[in-house]
């Protein structure tokens, strides 16, 4: 006995397209609650580490490990530290005042880090350069 033939066997049915995703928390673009997410280019793709307007922490997706994060920031030690530190030593502050610039916080540069995966994201560098 020959199995019975489906008339609409070789024809596609047209699928729904799925709804947008929109993060855990959230209900759709422009609802309160909902922080901007900084993206960019996958690491290899670039040779350095991609520039931060901000030093403040920055909700992101970790390139590296693929997490919805909040970054870490930590403060080091920039040429802006290094330029005061060393204008200070020469306008006479030699006893340690010149050392000042490295516990002022608003004149180190940051770097933006993973919490999860501890790689380094973003840097801030406060002259710019």
């Amino acid at each position: 006995m020959a199995p019975k033939e489906d008339p609409d066997h070789d024809v596609q049915q047209p699928r729904e397209t799925p709804p947008p995703f929109y993060p855990p928390g959230t209900r759709g673009p422009g609802s309160p609650g909902v922080y901007p997410v900084y993206n960019q280019v996958p690491p290899g793709l670039f040779t350095g580490i991609p520039y931060m307007p901000t030093s403040i922490p920055v909700q992101t997706i970790c390139p590296y490990c693929g997490n919805r994060i909040m970054t870490v920031t930590t403060y080091t030690p920039g040429l802006l530290t290094w330029l005061l530190c060393s204008g200070l030593f020469v306008f006479g502050c030699f006893l340690g005042c010149c050392l000042i610039p490295f516990c002022i916080r608003s004149t180190m540069d940051v770097t933006h880090s993973c919490p999860l995966c501890h790689h380094q994201i973003f840097y801030f560098h406060r002259l710019g350069l």
